[in-house]
């Protein structure tokens, strides 16, 4: 049985991003209603009868964008993590985590603006669908993230159990604030605001751990 986009993944891999690149790009710039399928191939350089000969129509093409970016996600998101973060020590998965997220960052520059388009209010209706995949791939990084805890690291003047829940929620409250600083445009992902974001989240972990870890003698 031939799949959904089997014809597209028949094509060379350069060609195959070249695609992709010229249609996240178109996407994340104008969203869904106002990207046009005329600019897209003009940059990717393709007629227009192929790009529907291999997506169908626009819809299809968003669709295939989005399967694409949780595809990628489980396998240069979560996969890595789980393989890269083997220690118990909670703030240093969350360091981890972060410089996953930073490569990811700087090496697909493209795929994040996508990313980040999809969250605002230009794409966030067409890609209400796949928010259970979405919210399964993130459950699945947070669950990796706080299971089999170090609690030795912590100090010993706080229940540990419960200075695992308030780092929880600490970093509930950070990654909830950085989300909505995203969806409303206030965050971008250039080089500046990423820099600046950085400092910011390494100078919180940092706070975290002279708060609620044993000094280091």
């Amino acid at each position: 049985m031939i799949g959904r986009f089997d014809l597209f993944y028949s094509l060379e891999h350069e060609k195959q991003q070249h695609i992709i690149e010229a249609a996240m790009e178109e996407f994340a710039e104008k969203g869904f209603k106002h990207a046009s399928t005329n600019i897209i191939v003009e940059k990717a350089g393709i007629s227009k009868g192929m790009l529907f000969y291999y997506f169908g129509s626009k819809d299809e093409l968003f669709d295939f964008l989005c399967d694409y970016i949780i595809e990628f996600g489980r396998n240069e998101y979560l996969h890595k993590f789980m393989s890269e973060s083997q220690t118990g020590d909670f703030l240093e998965r969350c360091k981890i985590l972060s410089e996953i997220k930073h490569k990811t960052m700087t090496g697909f520059p493209v795929l994040i603006k996508f990313l980040e388009s999809i969250y605002s209010h230009k794409n966030e209706e067409h890609f209400k669908k796949y928010m259970p995949a979405a919210m399964e791939l993130r459950e699945g990084v947070r669950k990796h993230l706080y299971d089999n805890i170090d609690y030795s690291l912590f100090r010993e003047d706080i229940d540990p159990y419960s200075t695992a829940k308030y780092i929880k929620w600490l970093m509930d409250n950070y990654e909830a604030e950085t989300t909505l600083r995203v969806k409303n445009e206030n965050l971008k992902f250039d080089a500046e605001d990423l820099a600046d974001e950085w400092k910011r989240y390494y100078a919180f972990t940092d706070d975290l751990r002279k708060i609620f870890y044993k000094k280091i003698k």
